[in-house]
Formats: structure tokens, C-alpha cells, sequence
């Protein structure tokens, strides 16, 4: 008997149980499909956010938040950071070449002629385009004049923009936040959604010192960011940042710190820990589903073996060798886990397009996510048709025959 016969008389023997098939193809496609969606989706998600930090937080970049307590969770500390302080770091370390602060406050009421908005408020200074890498594209950015004075007038991103304005040009023209008169300056530079989730695009910028003084009434930022002229050495000006910082608030040696330091490589690394969840747990509830799958495929395999007793026993006395009746019932297992197999790759391949496809981001199965899939369900049917396999070669020809 060869191994053409072998294969067909698998195939048959499936096609004979149609429904004993479907249950044993069942628990594979599901499986598969999901540890094909979870693997490729969770990969996809890291990656994404790790392009907006990379995007947000260029290497060699600090960014201070003023409070601690902010990356750990938990409460919450006040903090005293100032533009002083900021200013202060730029002029007394070497390190830093460049430097900008920022006060966002959101839900403000922004009105343009009859059209109303609730918008994302930002205080931002004239260093801010070269800092932040987004300037305008259309009219002024914020000169260093328009910050000392704190002057009314106002930066748009494109959304906000089309919302207030429709087609109009909003150049020069004027808008309302809380009721007071802002002289539009300038188009924002698209940027997208930030790691936060939030559309920078939806937002509003104002000189600093005009969010200070003028809406929110406060002495203190709410972050500041860095450039240090040697990526590699960002580490160390962390530490001497610090280091300035306390001694300009006072802090005592036994005394928390009154604001948090990051830099990009401590937010990848939290982002990586936070992804854990979707790139290893999800998966492994996936594989719970497999080890399921493997054990209904033995048992029903087994059923097959008690059920076909005589077709073991006759060809067993024509001369089929115990190795081709284990080899039987072994390709039997592999037949219907491969072919699950694919067929759960296909439909977690479909579901993570439809995703894409629904929310706008791109979504695909990625390689590794596949060849897992496809090896899982290759296990699962190496191990689910052992037993089965075996049983059925040891079955005696007289006895079977009976």
C-alpha cells in the first residue's frame, strides 16, 4: 500500500464523516484564527504607538511633567516647575541646545461666527516648531514678541479649522475662546493622533503666557521639553536636569521630586510592557483553544479506531503493515489540521483586514503570526493523532476480524 493510497483513503475516510470532521476542524480554525488576529494585531499596535513616540519624543529629547507621580500611577503630587526653570536648564546646561514649554487645558468653548466647539487648548512658546518638529503651513508661527506680550492670538490645526470655518480661509480672521477674541495667525502642521489617542490636529494654540495669564490664570507649566545635543548621552543630562531642578525648588536629599523626567527609551520600554498583553497572554488563550482542539480530534479519532475494527483486521490480514496502519490514522489527524490550519489563518487574515478596514488603520497578518499559526495546528495534529495511531497498529488481525 503507498503512499498515494494511504493519503486518498484519509481524505475519503474524512469525507465519509462529514460532521465528525466539522467538529474535529472546528476547535483548529478557531484557534488559529485567533492566535493569527491577537499576534498580528498586538504587533501592529506596538508598532503603531511606537511611531507617534518616536514621532512625539525624537531620540536625544527629555520631556518633563511638572508633579510626580505621573508614570508610576497612583496620587498625584503637585509640582512647582516654572518657565524659569526651564530657561534656567537651557542656559545653565551645556547639554541642553534647545528647549520649549507647554499648558494644555481642554474643553474650552471655541466659537467662530455662529459654529461652536469644545477644543484642546495649548500654550505653547516661539521655540516650540523647531522643538516640537511642527511648524504651520500656512501663515506665522509665534514670535518671541507675540509671547512676552502675551498676545491674542491664535494658532489652528486643519481640523479644528475645517469645523470652524468650513472652506473659508481662517487667516486673520477671528475666533472666541471663553468668550474672548483671538486673531487667527497661522495653519498647524497635520500631525495626526498623539500615543494619548488624542487628535492633535483638533486643537488650538495660543502663546504660553497668554494661557497663563489670560485663561487659566497660573504660574506653573505643565511640561517642558528638552533637545540634547548628543543622543547618546541623554542618560546623564537626565541627571543633571534632575539634579538642577531640585536644587532650584529646594527639595531636600529625603524629599520626593516635584516632577517626572522621561525620555523616549523609558516610554518604549512601558509600551513593550503594556503589549505584553496582547503579543503573549492573548496568544496564550489561543493556545488554550488548540489544546482543546487536539484533545477532541484524539477522541474522536479513537472513536474512528473502535468504529473500524474490521477495516483494520482485513487489511491488516492482506498484508497492510502495522507501520501503514498507524500511518493511516496519523494522516488522518494531520489532513484535518492542516487544512484547519489554512483555514484559520484565512480567517484571522479576514478579520484583521475588516478591522482595518472599519477603523482606518492598516492591519495585517504579519509572517511570524502565520508560520505560528501553521506550526501550532501541525503540532496539534502530531500529538492529537499518536495515540489513535498506535492503538490502531497494535489491533490483532485475528482478534479484529471477530
Amino acid at each position: 500500500m503507498n503512499t498515494r493510497l494511504l493519503v486518498l483513503g484519509s481524505v475519503r475516510a474524512l469525507a465519509r464523516n462529514k460532521l465528525r470532521s466539522f467538529f474535529m476542524s472546528l476547535g483548529i480554525v478557531v484557534g488559529v484564527a485567533a492566535l493569527v488576529f491577537t499576534r498580528s494585531y498586538g504587533s501592529g499596535a506596538e508598532q503603531e504607538i511606537l511611531d507617534r513616540i518616536n514621532r512625539m519624543f525624537s531620540a536625544g529629547s527629555i520631556m518633563i511633567v511638572n508633579g510626580s507621580g505621573v508614570l508610576r500611577g497612583g496620587i498625584r503630587t503637585p509640582g512647582r516647575l516654572t518657565r524659569k526653570d526651564v530657561e534656567a536648564l537651557g542656559a545653565e546646561l551645556d547639554e541642553i541646545v534647545d528647549w520649549s514649554s507647554s499648558l494644555a487645558a481642554g474643553g474650552r468653548e471655541v466659537q467662530a461666527g455662529d459654529r461652536n466647539r469644545s477644543l484642546l487648548i495649548v500654550g505653547t512658546t516661539e521655540r516650540t516648531p523647531i522643538v516640537e518638529n511642527r511648524g504651520v503651513t500656512e501663515g506665522e508661527p509665534f514670535s518671541a514678541a507675540d509671547v512676552a506680550s502675551a498676545a491674542r492670538v491664535a494658532l489652528l490645526g486643519r481640523t479644528a479649522a475645517d469645523a470652524l470655518f468650513g472652506s473659508e480661509d481662517p487667516i486673520g480672521q477671528r475666533l472666541l475662546i471663553d468668550g474672548s477674541p483671538y486673531r487667527i495667525q497661522g495653519l498647524l502642521e497635520a500631525y495626526g493622533v498623539d500615543p494619548h489617542g488624542l487628535d492633535r490636529d483638533d486643537e488650538v494654540h495660543v502663546p504660553i503666557t497668554t494661557m497663563m495669564r489670560r485663561l487659566i490664570d497660573r504660574d506653573t507649566i505643565g511640561t517642558a521639553k528638552l533637545i540634547v545635543a548628543d543622543a547618546d548621552a541623554t542618560d546623564e543630562a537626565v541627571d543633571r536636569v534632575a539634579d538642577l531642578l531640585r536644587r532650584r525648588h529646594g527639595l531636600a536629599d529625603d524629599q520626593p521630586d516635584d516632577f517626572t523626567i522621561f525620555t523616549p527609551t523609558q516610554i518604549q520600554e512601558r509600551v513593550r510592557e503594556a503589549s505584553q498583553v496582547l503579543t503573549l497572554y492573548l496568544p496564550a488563550t489561543a493556545a488554550i483553544a488548540l489544546l482543546v482542539a487536539a484533545i477532541v480530534i484524539a477522541n474522536i479519532l479513537l472513536l474512528a479506531v473502535s468504529e473500524r475494527v474490521p477495516e483494520i483486521g482485513l487489511r491488516k490480514a492482506v498484508g497492510a503493515t502495522d507501520r501503514q496502519i498507524s500511518f493511516q490514522f496519523f494522516l488522518e489527524s494531520l489532513v484535518v489540521t492542516v487544512v484547519s490550519g489554512l483555514a484559520g489563518v484565512a480567517l484571522g487574515a479576514a478579520a484583521l483586514l475588516t478591522l482595518g478596514h472599519a477603523t482606518g488603520t492598516p492591519a495585517s497578518p504579519t509572517p511570524d503570526s502565520i508560520l505560528l499559526g501553521l506550526a501550532a495546528a501541525l503540532i496539534v495534529g502530531l500529538a492529537a493523532g499518536l495515540l489513535p495511531a498506535r492503538r490502531a497498529a497494535r489491533l490483532e488481525p485475528v482478534d479484529a476480524l471477530r
